[in-house]
């Protein structure tokens, strides 16, 4: 099957109706880890309380993580990043506090406002009244150095597949503007995640074939939008990517805690037939984000503890793939 012919189907793939149907799990144990509500239409700013019925706004979570004996001593300046998305995104961006903390990054605020589902890519979100207002009061104040969202927007996933178009999203352009207007130096982020529905691909490279050839013209939109932003910094990053890879060393037999590909997330790639990612995938997912946002390389990070296998090397080898 050739590239031109698979961009049609992971454009219907990336479609991405990803209701949560777990809370995001730390990197390691803490001693108390914040949740965020779990229902399809639920919006959040940072974290709100399990089984509370209204959004909340909290600050950065405290708690101490195990993740390292030793964290990485780090300049970097903690940044404030708001995800505007589903739950192909959401695990990662919960688990930044985390991923700083063990960067030994002082400052990091993320932010969170979400929709399940389609409703969770930035068309849908930008033109559904109450969540265009939810992102405009997050960005309001200027101090969002960083936007992240994710793929795909019905616009995207028309253009995307005709060579012959350029590949747009306007809702992505008026979000980019209006938070430009509020901080000159935002960065903008365009997360590209995994195909849903992995038991219907036979193997890990059947399954990231569709998403490998459609993320070139991401990468274009990428380019578009910065453009007509005025030379805005407008960067892709792919964490279906180490979702991928995980799952290719799982069908090798390489990872010996994984037995199965969709089960108990402590013991499987995917949590569901959906394809919601499982704790080992959200841990390397989460170092593909903390690669993209701050420039860190999974293998400079201390090791993480609680895995036979290392969590970076395959963060860092589908950082690579992905190049």
């Amino acid at each position: 099957m050739n590239k031109q012919s698979v961009i049609p189907i992971v454009m219907a793939a990336l479609l991405l109706a990803a209701c949560s149907q777990d809370f995001a799990e730390p990197l390691l144990p803490t001693s108390a880890v914040s949740g965020a509500v779990d229902t399809e239409q639920a919006s959040s700013t940072t974290a709100a309380a399990p089984n509370s019925s209204a959004p909340t706004t909290s600050t950065a979570s405290t708690t101490t993580t195990s993740l390292a004996e030793v964290p990485v001593q780090s300049s970097v300046e903690g940044l404030t990043v708001l995800y505007a998305g589903h739950s192909f995104g959401r695990p990662f961006a919960q688990k930044m506090d985390e991923a700083t903390r063990l960067a030994e990054i002082e400052g990091h605020e993320q932010r969170v406002v979400f929709r399940g589902g389609e409703g969770g890519v930035p068309q849908a979100m930008w033109e559904n009244p109450e969540v265009q207002s939810l992102i405009r009061k997050q960005l309001d104040d200027g101090a969002v150095d960083v936007v992240i969202l994710i793929c795909c927007s019905s616009e995207f996933r028309e253009t995307a597949w005709q060579s012959d178009q350029e590949v747009s999203d306007q809702a992505i352009l008026e979000i980019v503007a209006y938070a430009l207007a509020q901080n000159s130096e935002t960065r903008f982020g365009l997360a590209m995640p995994w195909a849903d529905f992995p038991s219907e691909y036979a193997t890990g490279d059947e399954h990231r074939e569709v998403v490998d050839a459609a993320y070139p013209r991401y990468q274009q939109l990428a380019d578009n939008i910065s453009e007509a932003s005025n030379g805005a910094e407008v960067f892709t990053f792919y964490h279906g990517a180490a979702v991928y890879e995980l799952r290719s060393r799982f069908e090798q037999g390489l990872i010996p805690e994984l037995t199965n590909l969709i089960g108990p997330k402590q013991s499987s790639v995917f949590t569901d037939t959906k394809g919601h990612a499982a704790n080992m995938a959200k841990d390397a997912g989460t170092l593909i984000w903390l690669n993209a946002i701050y420039g860190i390389k999974p293998l400079d990070l201390p090791p993480i503890k609680g895995y036979a296998v290392d969590v970076r090397e395959i963060a860092a080898s589908a950082l690579s793939s992905s190049l």
